[in-house]
């Protein structure tokens, strides 16, 4: 699943009491999306609001699923557009390498601040008539369509610098507007168990199955129509675009959201709330605080190292992703239908994704992490051998080779996303030791903010760095000190931003173990326990977990 940015994950929201010590494979205790604590977090408490009731509502059928699934087939073929269009707007756009990469890398960046506004919007659009009459999750699914269709002038050549930014940033935005919302519908739909899982499990499916479709339907379609072509491109676009909203229309009619009434709205007290005059004050005071909690998670020691090793595999994932076409093209000398077509073959980390979580239950991230990186590290070697032994190597050797290279590279890359989603859930519960509160949302906000940031500054040093090797912009071919570059950036950049993951992975000290005597001690203290009771192993394993001194631990309010 692409990014899964941002993308979109459901999480377990703990319920502490009801927590077997030791689990750390039990992540989905009772689900609750991350968009919907995202947006909770960033929303003021409001008197307005009660407690939300937890009655099971419809029940999900396999229909709804593949409806919602659906959905993100969007969500994660979403990014696999974006490989084509640097490609595009140098070959035919008439470009510069770092005006693209900037493009894409400011816009990114933009995108962050965007998404911490939508979440908020979307949690608070019952506050006004507008919401109540549309809805506040399902009605960006459909409006979203007019939007992802505007952004088809991106596949134009000849536009204005500043046309192709805003739209590429409508682009950004508009994932941020449609995925965000539809990421809380699972919470909504349903609360059974059964129901939920349903949803998730063919959301993951779909997701999968368009990083192998986007890239393969595109080797077809310019493999049939010529890739030397700017019309070539826009008919593959504009046909995966057509499907998105097709995609988006169905997960909107197979879908359905709390009423105001089932959210727990009090509509006569927000309209009574609404003839006071706006508190400036209060409202900035609101938007200081959402930062200032931000800015608290990284207080905590295994937050800090979970989140370095997940900005850094993400963000130079990206880096290959948007450098991957350049290689093949001007280093392999092969076609764009044929990087297409290779990074289709990433359908085979689907099946084994449970394999993955039977792996992170019985070693523990830290020795799944050194694997992935080591397993990751080697494929891009032997990327960097392909490239060497061209003309050298047997064609038929050579052609076998790559094949297998890909495959290998593509299986550890697709555990390089998995790893650090899977450890995410049991990092607040470390917070919680410090605070006495749960704040996954919190957490998700700020990481998913970093993680657009990282991104977008990524971008920007691709283009900055291959401008000043000399590449060239509506070129068949490139010089060799831009092919050079474009090696050492795809690869040895990529190499390096692994390897320092590798490293501060080593020092993670979460691990079943570990977890559970965390979760122990929390429930000790929750029952009543002294802190000065506290054994001094448990002791120590909470320092080393929280990065705090155990005196500071578990405030006196939450005893």
């Amino acid at each position: 699943m692409k990014t899964p940015d941002a993308k979109d994950i459901v999480v377990a929201e703990r319920n502490p009491r009801a927590r077997k010590p030791g689990r750390l494979n039990q992540m989905t205790d009772a689900v609750r999306h991350i968009s919907e604590k995202k947006g909770t977090a960033m929303s003021q408490t409001n008197e307005n609001v009660v407690q939300t009731p937890t009655k099971p509502g419809k029940k999900v059928k396999l229909g709804n699923a593949i409806g919602f699934a659906l959905g993100d087939f969007y969500g994660g073929g979403f990014g696999q557009l974006a490989v084509f269009l640097p490609v595009f707007w140098t070959k035919f756009a008439g470009l510069e390498i770092d005006q693209t990469q900037n493009i894409v890398g400011i816009a990114t960046m933009v995108s962050a601040f965007a998404a911490l506004v939508v979440g908020a919007l979307s949690d608070n659009l019952y506050r006004y008539k507008f919401g109540r009459k549309f809805g506040r999750r399902r009605f960006f699914l459909i409006a979203g369509i007019p939007v992802l269709l505007v952004t088809m002038l991106m596949w134009i050549p000849g536009l204005p610098l500043w046309l192709y930014f805003v739209v590429y940033a409508l682009w950004i935005i508009a994932n941020q507007m449609i995925m965000t919302p539809y990421s809380a519908l699972p919470t909504e739909m349903t609360t059974d168990f059964n129901g939920r899982t349903m949803l998730s499990t063919t959301r993951m499916l779909f997701s999968g199955i368009s990083n192998a479709v986007i890239p393969g339907g595109a080797a077809i379609i310019l493999s049939a129509l010529g890739e030397d072509h700017a019309y070539s491109y826009q008919v593959a676009m504009l046909t995966f675009m057509v499907i998105f909203c097709i995609c988006l229309f169905a997960a909107w009619k197979s879908t359905w959201e709390y009423t105001p009434e089932e959210a727990g709205i009090d509509v006569a007290a927000i309209d009574a709330e609404a003839k006071k005059p706006f508190d400036f004050g209060e409202w900035l005071k609101g938007v200081g605080q959402l930062f200032a909690d931000f800015f608290t998670t990284l207080r905590i020691s295994s937050f800090r190292k979970h989140v370095l090793i997940y900005l850094l595999g993400q963000s130079f994932l990206d880096i290959f992703g948007q450098t991957w076409l350049f290689f093949v093209l001007y280093d392999l000398n092969k076609p764009a239908a044929f990087a297409s077509a290779l990074l289709s073959l990433s359908i085979i980390g689907e099946p084994l994704k449970p394999v993955y979580g039977w792996l992170f239950a019985k070693l523990g991230p830290r020795k799944l992490f050194s694997i992935d990186f080591g397993g990751a590290i080697l494929g891009l070697l032997g990327l960097l051998f392909l490239w060497k032994s061209q003309g050298t190597l047997d064609p038929s050797i050579w052609n076998v080779l790559v094949y297998v290279i890909t495959i290998w590279w593509l299986i550890f890359r697709s555990l390089t996303w998995f790893i650090p989603w899977n450890v995410f859930p049991f990092i607040p519960d470390v917070d919680e030791l410090v605070t006495g509160k749960n704040r996954t949302g919190v957490f998700v906000g700020f990481q998913l903010f970093l993680r657009k940031l990282t991104a977008g500054f990524a971008a920007s040093a691709i283009g900055m760095y291959l401008a000043t090797t000399g590449f060239v912009k509506d070129a068949d071919t490139q010089p060799v000190a831009a092919q050079n570059g474009i090696a050492m950036v795809m690869i040895g950049w990529v190499i390096a931003g692994l390897a320092i993951a590798w490293i501060i992975s080593l020092t993670l000290p979460l691990s079943k173990k570990t977890h559970g005597i965390l979760v122990g001690e929390i429930e000790r203290l929750k029952a009543g326990g002294k802190k000065s009771d506290v054994d001094p192993e448990v002791k120590k394993v909470c320092e080393q977990l929280t990065g705090v001194k155990y005196e500071k631990c578990w405030p006196e309010s939450a005893e």
